[in-house]
C-alpha cells in the first residue's frame, strides 16, 4: 500500500488580503513560515517518514516544502519540483479580490452564484465560466486541471516509494477530491498547512482524512 500525503502550502500574503492567488503567487507570511517548520518537526516527532517530497513549483509551495523537508527525520529527502502541482490559474482575475472574482464570474454563470464561502463542487463548476471570461485567457478550465491532476495520479501509481509528499494549493487538492471521490466529496476550505491522505491499493486510491493539521 502506498500513502499519499497531500498538504496546502502556509499562509501567504495573499491570503491575508483575500486576493486571488491562482498561478501568481505572494510570500509566506510569519505564521506561514513557522506553521510551515512545526509540521516538519511534527512529523518528525510522529516517525511520518518519506521516500519523496513532490512540490508545486509556485514559490509559496516551494517555500513551505523546504521547512517541512529541513525538519523531517531525513532532511536529505529528494524534493522534486512540478508544475503539474499547481494551483488553479484565474488569468486576469490574479492579485484582485477573491469577492470580485466569484462575484463577476456568478454574473456570468446566472445559474450558479458562487462566493468565497461556497464549496468545492460550486467553485470548480463555475471554473470553465471564469475562462471563458478571461480576457487574457489564461484562467484553467475543470478539464485542464484534471489533466495536471490525471499526471499527478499516473506518478503516485506508477512511482515505486511507498510514502510520497505532495506540497500543493487548495482548490487544486479540492479538486483532487472531488475527482477521487466520483464528484461526490464536496469540501469548503483546505486549511494552510493542513495533511490530506490518500492511499494506494490494488488500482484503487482511498481518502483517508482531509484537512487536517493533528492526528495524521
Amino acid at each position: 500500500m502506498k500513502n499519499l500525503y497531500f498538504i496546502r502550502h502556509g499562509q501567504t500574503l495573499f491570503n491575508k488580503l483575500n486576493k486571488v492567488q491562482g498561478a501568481s503567487d505572494s510570500p509566506l507570511t510569519q505564521l506561514g513560515e513557522k506553521a510551515s517548520s512545526q509540521l516538519g518537526l511534527y512529523l518528525k516527532e510522529n516517525n511520518i517518514q518519506f521516500d519523496t517530497v513532490y512540490t508545486s513549483d509556485l514559490g509559496r509551495a516551494r517555500q513551505t516544502a523546504k521547512r517541512i523537508v529541513r525538519n523531517l527525520a531525513n532532511p536529505n529527502t529528494p524534493l522534486i519540483e512540478t508544475r503539474d502541482l499547481r494551483e488553479v490559474s484565474f488569468g486576469s482575475f490574479e492579485g484582485g479580490s477573491n469577492d470580485v472574482l466569484w462575484a463577476e464570474a456568478s454574473k456570468a454563470a446566472p445559474d450558479l452564484a458562487v462566493d468565497e464561502s461556497s464549496s468545492d463542487k460550486d467553485k470548480i463548476h463555475i471554473l470553465d465560466t471564469i475562462k471563458r471570461i478571461d480576457p487574457l485567457n489564461l484562467a484553467e478550465s475543470f478539464e485542464e486541471v484534471s489533466d495536471r491532476i490525471a499526471r499527478v495520479l499516473d506518478k503516485a501509481r506508477t512511482e515505486e516509494a511507498e510514502n510520497l509528499l505532495f506540497v500543493s494549493h487548495g482548490l487544486f487538492i479540492n479538486t483532487l477530491l472531488y475527482i477521487l471521490s466520483d464528484q461526490k466529496r464536496h469540501v469548503t476550505t483546505i486549511p494552510n498547512t493542513s495533511v490530506t491522505k490518500i492511499t494506494y491499493e490494488q488500482g484503487e486510491f482511498t481518502i483517508v482524512y482531509i484537512g487536517r493539521v493533528e492526528n495524521l
